[in-house]
């Protein structure tokens, strides 16, 4: 199940599991996943589905998903970061870049 692969992944990383950030991003991982026309335009077909699931506006979807990334980035091991999602050392990893590289880890 494309659920499990998600989870099995982001445990790699430390991540809050208990915020609905975490939820939302599974949600985005998964669309990224089933449709890559979805990587296109994140807030139309990413943010804007699961805003709407939840009955919430995608700004805010988009915002707990970056601070749920931003805090993970803190907490993570840099060097992990670096092989797993090839970014440079000084490269900051963006929202957009963790939901697509975990997508096509699973794809």
């Amino acid at each position: 199940m494309i659920e499990e692969d998600i989870m099995s992944e982001l445990k790699k990383f430390s991540l809050k599991r208990n915020s609905i950030g975490y939820e939302y991003l599974i949600e985005a991982i998964k669309i990224v996943s089933i449709n890559k026309i979805a990587v296109k335009d994140f807030k139309k077909y990413v943010y804007l589905p699961i805003a709407e699931e939840y009955d919430t506006k995608p700004d805010n979807i988009f915002w707990c998903i970056n601070k749920l990334i931003s805090l993970m980035c803190l907490n993570t091991n840099k060097k992990l970061l670096e092989d797993y999602f090839k970014i440079s050392e000084n490269e900051a990893l963006t929202t957009k870049t963790f939901i697509v590289g975990i997508a096509r880890k699973i794809t």
